[in-house]
């Protein structure tokens, strides 16, 4: 799978440390719906966007992990459309690694009800769809204080322009 980004402190306070931990394996997926709109999970206590996506529990594949994130985050199951690549994302504040898969997935089915995990509900997440264009912009506007939350931004903006720049024809857009 093709590395899309590395993200270390150094983009983020200027810093030359790394985390020493192991990384957490973690998945994420760009959804789109049949009015190729994609899925967003708007964390409103933070003013903040992410893709949905999350940790692989133990024992599980990597497709199995993002069509599980996309059902509980989104409410939909889904069709995976293709590989994207992983970022690296070194947290020397937070000791924290993870490397995170990324994939294009399509809606298959009706849209269904969230199964948000009590983190997610404290931080007031709540679902929306926008175009690529759109979520790109939401995302490269927000100005979040908080370490991760910087982290989280330059992660959902090499991912989307990875699918605007390289991946118009699998989502059958204009992109």
């Amino acid at each position: 799978m093709k590395r899309i980004a590395t993200i270390t402190d150094k983009d983020i306070t200027g810093s030359d440390a790394l985390a020493t931990a192991e990384p957490r394996i973690a998945v994420s997926a760009v959804l789109f719906d049949r009015d190729n709109n994609i899925a967003m999970q708007y964390l409103s206590n933070y003013g903040v966007y992410s893709l949905v996506g999350g940790g692989v529990d133990p024992g599980e594949d990597l497709i199995t992990a993002v069509k599980r994130e996309v059902l509980e985050e989104s409410g939909c199951n889904c069709e995976i459309i293709c590989e994207l690549g992983y970022t690296f994302e070194s947290l020397a504040e937070n000791n924290l690694a993870q490397k995170r898969h990324s994939y294009i997935a399509r809606v298959a089915g009706e849209k269904g009800e969230l199964q948000l995990t009590e983190a997610e509900i404290s931080w007031g997440a709540v679902l929306c769809w926008h175009p690529i264009e759109k979520a790109l912009q939401l995302i490269e506007e927000t100005d979040s204080s908080y370490y991760v939350h910087k982290f989280m931004r330059l992660r959902e903006i090499a991912v989307l322009t990875e699918v605007i720049t390289n991946h118009a024809h699998q989502i059958g857009g204009s992109t």
